[in-house]
């Protein structure tokens, strides 16, 4: 009978950043510079480069925290370890939803990129992937990481080419000139730009993604603070490029209309390119994008509720490792309930909820780090310390909640909600059930 056992460690440095990049690129690249145009005019790019700088004390308390505690679970077990099983309850399960509804979405983007060319059902079309995603990550994670290298590395590939030809196209330094069409560069002036901040932010934040499989990843000490620094770069140069070619070859409104920004600039330069390949290839692109951020999601989602077994804090049957060496029954529990996301909700509406969710739990991992440190417990040895402590933890913070806040209503009754359910599952299923105190 399979049992609760370690995982494997199969993640190698490579994987680490094939992971945060394949998490970081899709509807932020390939679905919303057009939506962020609309709203700032062109200072998009400038947008999305300052957006990079802001995930920054993020990525590198997680970075801290996963050297510390290389365990499965990531922000759970953080939360947990740092405040207590309540705060680790509502990490874990809230990230759990949260990945879910961002998976599903990416399917269904991939979904619609598919139409383009072969006409599906998107909703169907998204659960035949799902399902074929978690066989993948139920049979290991070599098998999964493997696949995840093939996409991102196609799609890095294509990207480079996308802004290379782009750059090409509209001269290296007239990028950055003023155009006609968009009005002031700062289209709504600073507030519009500050609220396209917030809108662009959450496409960076698959980054820290990672953490969640710590557990899995040789050397975590080096690999990990490496492969989220150079995912960040990869991210932040190809975004910042990629929506300066944008304003500079769409006209205004064909650019704030396209659901499909990148592919129709493509036809535009690309032209010259035989049998329609350069569009092709971009379409090609977004397809490894969402299904890496699909595939990633799938498999950094079931270590949530696999690492909150083991600490009863959901059902113990979810810790049980397969004899590939994978969580089965949290792969298997996820790929359902991402199925049920499909059929019951509008899933883009949804994910974007879940994006403010994201945030809180960024602003909770720098409050963790700040607890640990000053907890001073003789077994915290983190084997990369984020520096300029506490003031880039404090930085982090109130970027956290900033960025909630200019998300909406909507966003914060959403994050609300979750974090209310979180405790009712907590105070009626777990407390009985674990004893556990945070450093706190």
């Amino acid at each position: 009978m399979a049992e609760t056992q370690k995982l494997k460690k199969n993640l190698t440095l490579f994987d680490v950043y094939a992971m945060s990049t394949g998490a970081m690129f899709s509807s932020g690249l390939f679905l919303l510079p057009g939506i962020a145009a609309s709203y700032t005019g062109s200072s998009v790019w400038l947008a999305y480069f300052f957006a990079g700088f802001l995930i920054l004390p993020a990525m590198y308390c997680m970075a801290e925290l996963s050297t510390a505690m290389p365990k499965a679970g990531g922000t759970y077990y953080f939360l947990d370890r740092a405040m207590g099983p309540l705060m680790g309850t509502i990490g874990g399960l809230g990230s759990w939803i949260a990945v879910v509804f961002k998976s599903a979405f990416a399917l269904v983007g991939m979904g619609a990129y598919l139409g383009i060319y072969i006409d599906l059902p998107f909703t169907m079309t998204a659960i035949m992937l799902t399902i074929a995603f978690g066989l993948i990550n139920i049979f290991g994670a070599k098998e999964t990481t493997l696949l995840q290298r093939i996409l991102v590395t196609t799609l890095v590939a294509i990207l480079i080419a996308f802004c290379v030809f782009g750059l090409r196209e509209t001269g290296l330094v007239d990028v950055f000139k003023e155009i006609e069409g968009h009005g002031d560069f700062f289209k709504k002036g600073l507030v519009g730009f500050v609220s396209t901040i917030g809108l662009v932010f959450v496409s960076y934040a698959g980054l820290t993604k990672v953490a969640s499989v710590a557990e899995e990843v040789q050397n975590p000490d080096r690999n990990i603070p490496l492969g989220m620094t150079l995912s960040l770069i990869t991210a932040t140069v190809i975004y910042t490029i990629g929506t300066l070619i944008l304003i500079r070859i769409l006209e205004p409104q064909a650019l704030y209309d396209s659901l499909t920004p990148i592919a129709d600039a493509g036809r535009q330069f690309l032209g010259w390119v035989p049998l329609d390949l350069g569009v092709i290839l971009i379409v090609v692109a977004a397809i490894a994008a969402f299904a890496s951020t699909g595939n990633a999601g799938i498999m950094s989602a079931s270590r949530y509720p696999y690492a909150m077994a083991k600490d009863n804090l959901v059902p113990a049957k979810l810790s049980t490792v397969g004899k590939f060496g994978t969580p089965t029954i949290a792969i298997i529990v996820t790929v359902i309930a991402m199925i049920a996301v499909l059929v019951l909700f509008d899933v883009a509406s949804v994910a974007k909820l879940a994006s403010a969710f994201q945030l809180l739990l960024f602003g909770l991992v720098c409050v963790a780090v700040i607890v640990m440190r000053e907890a001073r417990i003789s077994t915290y040895k983190p084997g990369f310390k984020a520096p300029f402590y506490p003031w880039m933890q404090i930085v982090g913070i109130l970027i956290s909640f900033w960025l909630i806040i200019e998300m909406g209503i909507l966003a914060i009754a959403f994050t609300g909600m979750v974090t209310i359910g979180c405790v009712l599952w907590y105070y009626f299923y777990a407390s009985g059930r674990t004893e556990r105190r945070g450093a706190i």
